[in-house]
């Protein structure tokens, strides 16, 4: 349960008063304690409450014996109540509420795109061509009903609630639901490049705890050129110099005369997976291949393996493969034939990069060759 709780450092004996919790399904007035036995505490109330609990630090409840007079009940916390030097005091829980149920509802489901991703509380899928399509959080509680004001959703681009675009609760009962949410839809996520997104729910259980799972990545660095069309890489290296990394559609070579790297050519993040480029036009294009100029730094910067492909509208198509490729400053790869498409990939394979550096995918320049 989410608690809004009113906290008094208390020495000895004191009387203090404090602010109820309202829950959405029925009054449940809770209060935080913190002090040394014994506590004297007196609270607003026209009637004698029904029932008062207390449970101690270290998880224990006993049951309390308030006095109720002259608009106001009383109430002396021991050292048995205060165990742990502080108390949570409910004022008549409902007969619904498990007061024994001191945990979050338990996570039945976790996944992302359809990937079950459920023990693990926190998921960094890295650098992501696009963001993720759905999220989903499946929960079941076994003694408490969800707490239907506690679900949200907590993004970089801002709080949303099921109420919002792209966030969707769907009850299973009174004791579990699903969160469902599209990252894409959720307001101001477009232009969030390093993402961090926590599904939240909660049950009314007398607790501090909550379910949640949250997933973060960072969108592949992208720009647009002038004809429109898209240039995405997979990463880009977070070293000094290298930040404008647009010199890859610039026309400009390198030449082994050049003497730094930096500001000439597009470096990616040192990663043994796969690295990649991908231009994608604005509309169908005939093209014919690709030319590829590389870095200079002591040697030609050269991959040694890597594929050519061409998107058919539903899967990349490879055209060429490149595999155990010497070192030089120019590579040009024409396809069999001319092929329309929207869009072209290089597709570097694992450790595939330049035999001094195989971790990285490292260019100067990059152009897509258009059919004549």
């Amino acid at each position: 349960m989410r608690t809004k709780v009113a906290v008094a450092l208390i020495a000895l004996v004191a009387t203090v008063a404090f602010a109820p919790h309202v829950s959405a399904e029925r009054a449940v007035q809770q209060w935080s304690i913190q002090g040394t036995a014994p506590v004297r505490v007196t609270l607003p109330a026209t009637d004698a409450p029904r029932a008062a609990w207390a449970r101690a630090g270290d998880g224990g409840w006993a049951e309390l014996a308030p006095i109720c007079r002259e608009g106001r009940i009383e109430f002396t916390l021991g050292a048995e109540n205060l165990r742990g030097g502080s108390a949570l005091v409910v004022l008549d829980p409902p007969e619904w509420l498990s007061l024994e149920d001191a945990g979050p509802p338990a996570v039945e489901l976790f996944s992302i795109d359809g990937k079950d991703l459920s023990p693990g509380e926190s998921v960094d899928l890295g650098w992501l061509d696009e963001m993720p399509r759905t999220l989903v959080l499946r929960v079941r509680d076994a003694d408490n009903p969800i707490d239907r004001d506690s679900v949200q959703v907590r993004s970089s681009a801002g709080l949303f609630e099921p109420r919002d675009p792209g966030v969707a609760f769907e009850p299973d009962g009174v004791r579990a639901g699903t969160l469902t949410v599209h990252p894409h839809e959720l307001p101001g996520m477009e232009t969030v490049t390093r993402a961090k997104v926590e599904l939240i729910v909660d049950d009314f259980a007398i607790d501090t705890d909550q379910a949640s799972r949250a997933v973060s990545w960072s969108l592949s660095p992208r720009l647009r050129l002038d004809d429109g069309t898209l240039l995405i890489v997979d990463s880009l290296t977070s070293s000094g110099g290298w930040a404008d990394w647009s010199v890859v559609a610039d026309g400009v070579v390198m030449t082994d005369q050049d003497t730094t790297t930096g500001g000439k050519t597009w470096l990616s993040d040192n990663s043994e997976a796969e690295h990649w480029m991908v231009w994608r036009f604005p509309e169908e294009r005939d093209v014919a291949g690709v030319r590829l100029a590389w870095p200079w730094y002591q040697a030609w910067r050269t991959s040694r393996s890597y594929d050519m492909q061409t998107w058919d509208g539903e899967a990349w198509v490879t055209r060429v493969e490149v595999r155990d490729q010497s070192e030089q400053q120019i590579s040009e790869h024409g396809f069999d034939a001319p092929v329309r498409t929207t869009g072209v990939r290089i597709l570097q394979q694992p450790m595939g990069g330049q035999i001094d550096r195989q971790d990285l995918m490292w260019l100067a320049e990059a152009e897509v060759l258009p059919a004549q």
